[in-house]
């Protein structure tokens, strides 16, 4: 079974799975009601935010596959005796491929030959530099899942402020004034329900597509450890 773009297939399928989730809310006019009822419309900003994110999080999770379908070609070809990697006027050369396109992989293993032929055979520092680089990619993701939770909380507390703020329209217990305070103190709620809801739902999603980022972030780290630790040194 081929691992090419494995990382980015599981994100594309998930993304389709939400992407068929919100067309079946939109076919059944449940997403134009929750925006049409949101006065102070947050639930537009929530549902254009997450867009945004997940097309945030699709480039990220290409960009680490493309690096770790890099780093296991890598990896399979340093376990051939008669394959080497080498570093030829600062180009990546595997021996049994040609030169490596540049990125983090390449990257990485530039440094690291340098740092071999200087006579430092330390490779965790390094490692570590990179390791705090790519962690930026999903780190991104979970503040946006963070900041869904916070731009529910805030329609919550907008709606609770229109459904009391109503009240102080009750001067008398006139039939027509109450039941105009009862339709607003209705919408005050859906608001603070509606923007509730849409942030919880779009706060989860975000978390499952980058939590498939960040474990193709430590794959991807893991395998380059193993290949620095063990097959680098033998075709150095």
């Amino acid at each position: 079974m081929t691992r090419d773009h494995k990382l980015f297939l599981n994100w594309l399928l998930t993304f389709s799975l939400i992407f068929f989730f919100f067309y079946i809310l939109y076919d059944n006019n449940i997403i134009q009601h929750l925006l049409s009822a949101d006065r102070s419309y947050i639930t537009t900003i929530i549902f254009s935010a997450f867009f945004i994110i997940s097309m945030h999080c699709g480039f990220y999770t290409f960009l680490v596959s493309c690096e770790l379908n890099k780093a296991h070609i890598i990896k399979k070809n340093l376990l051939k005796d008669d394959v080497k990697l080498r570093l030829i006027d600062d180009h990546l050369i595997l021996s049994s491929k040609g030169e490596m396109s540049d990125g983090i992989v390449s990257q990485y293993f530039k440094d690291l030959i340098n740092l071999k032929k200087k006579g430092n055979t330390e490779s965790a520092q390094i490692l570590d530099i990179y390791i705090k680089k790519v962690n930026a990619y999903f780190e991104f993701g979970w503040f946006s899942a963070d900041i869904m939770l916070k731009l529910g909380l805030i329609g919550t507390v907008i709606g609770f402020i229109i459904m009391l703020g109503s009240l102080s329209d009750i001067t008398t217990f006139d039939v027509s004034l109450l039941q105009g305070v009862l339709t607003t103190m209705g919408s005050g709620m859906g608001v603070a329900l509606y923007t509730t809801l849409s942030a919880l739902v779009t706060g989860v999603l975000i978390a499952l597509q980058y939590f498939n980022l960040e474990n193709g972030c430590e794959e991807l780290f893991s395998v380059l450890n193993q290949v620095s630790e063990v097959s680098l040194d033998n075709s150095l």
